[in-house]
Parts: structure tokens; C-alpha cells; sequence
């Protein structure tokens, strides 16, 4: 696709106050949070638009570098900048919990609030607690493009009862890369098409290779147990926001994980350190020294392992990525897992100019150039088929992964986020996930009666 801006697909600002007023008037003159002063300012959205030649400065916030200028490069090289040179952005980064906790005070005071934040949706949660949540109703504003969306990915993470508050530009289609040659050695035949195939597979792996396992678990996150519920037909929090893993499916998915693990002994426990609980360093280490053969997850943890950050030169040709197997519940082939939004708050001094930028680089060809810079697959189905996106891996033995991911995409499960997410997470972590990985814990239904009382709890704080 050429690097062109769809000057029709932009919003005019008469267009964005038409769909952000209320009965009640302009959104953006709504306090931000139930927390805020009665005196915090409010944008004067019923300004006049500024001359084509008046410069618009819009701040953006962010918790890493390439996740502000892969804006500002998809404007500059898909004609956003050509088409409106009075529009800047000014890339403010700071480390992740910094930014968020900026956020989140920025929220509550009305003060100092940029025009767009980029919300990792493991932090949206706390935007949504209390009455009125700080950022704009993107619902109209995506209008029917909402069909181009993969929404389990785009919106579902940033979304609370009924509206959408972000969009993330990643499907994060989760599947499991499958080292074949390890496989192929001991006459084990791949893709596997169920999670009893796999189990079998770490078996006659094990016997074969007793070094190597077939799969990893992580037993200080909750990351697993999520994507294989997602897959199931389940899901992690309700429409009201309440943990839905815990039930007879949430019990099945952990005697499979546990029983690997301390029965079988055909998977690890993921290595982690320190505050790191997914894939630090020694994560990957692990796979170089030929101790893991399979890695579950979304296209940003296991999509390229190539990559010198994941496993590196040394497996070129050996893997593969296929869609999740089946077994548990409705055997959906992939789930949902992370993702950062672009989220505008009401009190933006630049509202219709932040739409402007997050409609170009999300909703149009623009989102290709974060797929360029960092491999990720955009949630904006149309631009699925482009070049950029279907050539072959040769890690990956040539697998076209652009063709792979928007298999995926077309039956990615709709889910739902909850105000509590974080201490929902924290607390089944603590009480569920790190007994049964480390201790082999299965008295599913006492765990299960202890986090009960301690999710009521967290609800009240």
C-alpha cells in the first residue's frame, strides 16, 4: 500500500463535537473524576477551530519511546503531515509506572492533562473505579468502522459498561509456537489439534530428551490460566466486572497446567526474576539451551522468535506457529493478551486534533508503520492483506504469519474488563495461581472458597 492519508476517513471538528456532546452538552465539559476539585479546569470545547496556518501542539503520553514516534512516523510518512502542517505532537515518555500513576493523578485533579495517553490495558482498570470515567466515548467516533476492527483486541480491554474509552492498534492473536524439529526427531507428529496431543507430546519428549520440556507455566502470573480460559469460551471478569475463573472450567484448565508440572514433569515452571514475571532474560535463555519446546502467546511474546530480544539465531527453520488447540470448552483457536490504547481525556486542550491523529495511525493504512518498526499485527482488518504483512518468515521455515494472524483475528473472542482487574489478578495469583505451580496444590474448591471473600473485599476498598 502507498503511504497516503485518507483525507476522507478524518473527522471534521464540527463532526467530533456532534458525536461527543450529550443531552447535557459538550462530554469535554465533564469533570474528569469523581475525585476531582470543583474548581479544575475544563476544556472550552466550543472554541473556534483554529486557521489552517495556527499551530496545534497535541501532547501524548506514553511509557516507551517507539510507542509515541511510530505516531508521529506514521503521520510524517503516510501524508498526515503534509495534509495538516500545523498539527504537532509533543512525545512525553516516562517509565511505566510513572506514567500511569501521572496519569491517573492527572485524571483526579483536572490539572495538566495531555491530549492523548496511551493506556496499557494491564492499567485501564483504574481509570474505570467511581462514577465517571476520565476519557471520551470513542463509540461514535469509530462509527462504522467499528466493523473493521478486531474488537476483542482493539476495544475490549478499554471498554466498561458499554463504552469504549481506547483503541489499541494490535490484535495480539494468541498461539502456540512449536519448536518441530525437536518433535520430528522423536516421530511426533505436529500441529497438535488438542491440549491432550500436547500433553501426550511432552511424554514421549520426555523419555526421548529428558531435558527438555515440552512447555512452560508461569507460576507469578496469571497470564497462562487467562489465555487457555480466554480460548475455552470463558472469561477472566463478567459485564460487571467480576472474576469469572472460578468455576468447574477454571479447575480444569489448573489440573492440566499442575499436573504437568509435578505428574507428568513435561513442563517448567517459566524462569522468571525478580519483578519481571513474564519473559525476562533468563526466560529466553531457557529456550537457547533447549529446555522448552513450545511458547504460548500473542504476537508480541512468541510471534518472531528470531528476534535477538526472544530466542535469537541458532533455531532458524525449526519452528512454527499454530492455532491454540482444543480440548477445554468451545476450543476457540486463539485468545486475547495485552495491548496499549490511545485514549483521549475530556479535558483536552486538543480533542478534535487527537482524534484526528489517533483516526490516521489507527483507523486508517497509517497503523502499518508500527507493524514496519516492530512486527506487530494491527487490529484494523482492511490493511490485513498488505505486503508488509504477508511476507515469509524464515524462522518460522517461511510460514507467512500475516495470512496466520488474520485467520485468527476473524474468531478472536469478545471479552470484558473489570474497575478491580489488578487486585483480582494480584489476589487469584496469591491464593490460586503460585500454590498450584509451586506447591502442586489441587484442592481447587478450598483455594476457590478463600479467594471468594477476598474478591468482595477488594471491591470495597
Amino acid at each position: 500500500m502507498s503511504r497516503k492519508f485518507l483525507q476522507k476517513d478524518s473527522l471534521s471538528r464540527r463532526d467530533f463535537l456532534r458525536l461527543s456532546s450529550t443531552a447535557a452538552g459538550v462530554a469535554f465539559l465533564a469533570a474528569c473524576a469523581p475525585a476531582a476539585p470543583s474548581g479544575a479546569p475544563a476544556a472550552d470545547s466550543g472554541a473556534a477551530a483554529p486557521s489552517g496556518d495556527e499551530e496545534v501542539v497535541v501532547e501524548a503520553w506514553a511509557h516507551w519511546e517507539q510507542g509515541l514516534q511510530w505516531l508521529q512516523d506514521s503521520m510524517d510518512h503516510y501524508g498526515f503531515t503534509e495534509a495538516h502542517p500545523n498539527i504537532k505532537l509533543n512525545q512525553v515518555v516516562a517509565p511505566f509506572a510513572e506514567i500511569h500513576d501521572k496519569m491517573l493523578a492527572a485524571c483526579a485533579s483536572g490539572v495538566g492533562l495531555p491530549d492523548i495517553m496511551r493506556v496499557e490495558q494491564g492499567r485501564a482498570a483504574a481509570f474505570f473505579k467511581g462514577d465517571d470515567v476520565c476519557f471520551v466515548d470513542m463509540t461514535d467516533l469509530i462509527g462504522d468502522k467499528m466493523n473493521d476492527l478486531v474488537l476483542g483486541s482493539a476495544v475490549d480491554y478499554w471498554s466498561w459498561q458499554g463504552k469504549i474509552y481506547g483503541i489499541g492498534n494490535e490484535v495480539n492473536a494468541c498461539s502456540l509456537a512449536v519448536r518441530k524439529s525437536a518433535f520430528d526427531e522423536i516421530g511426533v507428529e505436529t500441529p497438535f489439534a488438542t491440549w491432550q496431543d500436547l500433553k501426550d507430546a511432552g511424554v514421549a519428549l520426555k523419555e526421548a530428551n529428558p531435558d527438555m520440556y515440552v512447555t512452560s507455566f508461569h507460576d507469578l502470573s496469571d497470564g497462562d490460566f487467562q489465555i487457555m480460559l480466554f480460548a475455552a469460551g470463558g472469561l477472566m471478569f463478567d459485564s460487571d466486572g467480576n472474576f469469572g475463573g472460578m468455576n468447574d472450567q477454571g479447575k480444569e484448565i489448573l489440573e492440566y497446567m499442575r499436573s504437568m508440572i509435578h505428574e507428568d514433569e513435561t513442563a517448567m515452571i517459566a524462569p522468571v526474576t525478580g519483578d519481571s514475571t513474564w519473559s525476562p532474560p533468563i526466560y529466553w535463555e531457557a529456550f537457547r539451551q533447549n529446555q522448552i519446546a513450545t511458547c504460548m502467546g500473542a504476537p508480541w511474546h512468541n510471534g518472531k522468535l528470531g528476534r535477538d530480544d526472544k530466542i535469537g539465531p541458532g533455531q532458524e527453520g525449526e519452528w512454527f506457529l499454530q492455532p491454540l488447540p482444543s480440548g477445554f470448552g468451545d476450543g476457540i483457536p486463539t485468545a486475547t493478551h495485552g495491548g496499549t490504547s490511545v485514549s483521549i481525556p475530556k479535558g483536552a486542550a486538543h480533542p478534535e486534533e487527537a482524534w484526528m491523529i489517533i483516526d490516521h495511525t489507527h483507523l486508517t493504512e497509517g497503523v502499518l508503520e508500527d507493524a514496519i518498526q516492530r512486527g506487530i499485527t494491527p487490529s484494523y482488518k482492511p490493511v490485513l492483506d498488505a505486503p508488509e504483512l504477508n511476507e515469509p518468515y524464515d524462522y518460522y521455515d517461511g510460514q507467512v504469519l500475516g495470512q496466520f494472524y488474520k485467520e485468527l483475528a476473524n474468531q478472536m473472542p469478545r471479552i470484558y474488563q473489570s474497575p478491580w482487574a489488578p487486585e483480582f489478578h494480584t489476589a487469584f495469583q496469591n491464593i490460586v495461581i503460585t500454590p498450584v505451580m509451586q506447591e502442586g496444590r489441587s484442592d481447587y474448591d478450598a483455594m476457590f472458597d478463600e479467594l471468594g471473600p477476598e474478591l468482595e473485599r477488594l471491591k470495597t476498598l
